[in-house]
């Protein structure tokens, strides 16, 4: 009998990381899936990318809305959506019965799916804990793993992180960030393509800037974010510009996105996000993917402000402030500098190499659940 594992997926973040795994379980002769949609997938407003879930061909067994319908992205709200997650989240649980719930990152219908588990006695798999980053992400991303009862980590410090948080070392598995995984299996698209979809002119520098929304920041982000817009508008370099998440703040963001005059789009598919930064000359923002991505392609990349402050980085990725200035500046050397561009070049990376996913499946189908305490203690 095949071993039933609960995905539940909120944005398209996290399914970016997933999506190589549910293709490995549709493989696997001992693993099933029962896939759950639901937060910004849905909206309209954030290019309803469960359409692209669908394309994908995985099954999506339940979906629902995790967001109220006027959605105007404040604190409150994302509250409010958690709190539906974990009602919407447990009537699930109750109906499927899965065997493991496989929760991820440091995301709330994530964390919400986490603590139903725990609370149902379903054993939970972590992927990416003991990592650290800024804004509300830190404490979800914490408190998931302490929910947790097997880790699958992206780098050994946060293998070493988590038991030092009093997790079980021998339920910690250093296999890497599944989102290698997508990059070594992307197929290339033709430049020419890429250039009549996205307007950009290959054969000169690029960069594609992607900022979300920093929660414990909210009141600021918008003038946060326009130091990035003057800063490359003063450049004049070409850019497009992807909307960032559905957190707290991220209207303000849209807003100025929309009345800038630099490229953007709401959304993009993960393949061609990935064979744009193929041709980048740098990713500028404050997504992870310029933390763990970028470094693995050997692009340099711009991190602005608090949002992965404390993570694990490589020397190609250049930290700055909120202050246009410092962002220019960093933008011209990830672009123009050719010592630093050939020091990125032979950079390696931090987060794996690229099968992860392999690594978490066989851990999965080899693992003996009724072996691992549902009940948690700490382990020093």
């Amino acid at each position: 009998m095949k071993k039933k594992i609960l995905i539940v997926t909120e944005r398209r973040a996290d399914y970016s990381k997933f999506r190589p795994i549910l293709k490995k379980i549709t493989k696997s002769s001992k693993l099933d899936y029962c896939l759950v949609v639901t937060g910004s997938h849905l909206l309209s407003s954030h290019g309803k990318t469960i359409n692209e879930i669908k394309n994908d061909g995985f099954k999506i067994s339940y979906k629902f809305s995790m967001y109220p319908k006027y959605f105007t992205g404040t604190n409150s709200e994302m509250v409010e959506s958690f709190g539906r997650a974990i009602l919407k989240i447990t009537e699930i649980v109750k109906i499927e019965k899965p065997n493991l719930i496989l929760a991820g990152f440091d995301i709330g219908a994530n964390f919400a799916a986490a603590i139903v588990g725990s609370h149902m006695n379903i054993h939970v798999a972590h992927i990416e804990g003991g990592d650290i980053t800024g804004t509300i992400d830190e404490s979800i991303r914490h408190a998931t793993s302490k929910f947790s009862h097997i880790h699958f980590t992206s780098n050994k410090i946060a293998s070493t992180r988590l038991q030092k948080m009093g997790e079980n070392k021998k339920f910690i598995f250093t296999v890497g960030s599944t989102g290698l995984d997508n990059i070594l299996r992307t197929q290339k698209l033709t430049i020419e393509n890429l250039s009549q979809e996205f307007k950009i002119d290959f054969s000169s520098p690029f960069i594609v800037v992607l900022q979300h929304t920093v929660t414990t920041e909210v009141n600021n982000v918008d003038k946060n974010f326009l130091k990035t817009l003057k800063a490359i508008s003063e450049l004049k370099i070409q850019a497009l510009l992807i909307h960032g998440n559905a957190d707290a703040g991220s209207q303000k963001l849209s807003k100025l996105i929309q009345n800038s005059s630099i490229q953007h789009i709401k959304t993009i598919q993960n393949n061609k996000y990935v064979n744009l930064l193929f041709h980048a000359s740098a990713l500028v923002g404050n997504s992870s993917s310029g933390i763990i991505e970028t470094p693995f392609l050997k692009i340099p990349s711009v991190n602005i402000g608090t949002r992965q402050q404390g993570r694990l980085k490589s020397f190609s990725v250049i930290d700055v402030n909120y202050n246009k200035n410092e962002i220019k500046k960093a933008i011209k050397k990830a672009v123009f500098d050719k010592n630093f561009k050939n020091k990125v070049k032979k950079s390696t990376s931090l987060y794996g190499d690229g099968n992860s996913a392999s690594k978490i499946v066989k851990i999965l189908e080899t693992l003996d659940l009724s072996k691992i305490p549902i009940q948690k203690t700490l382990s020093y």
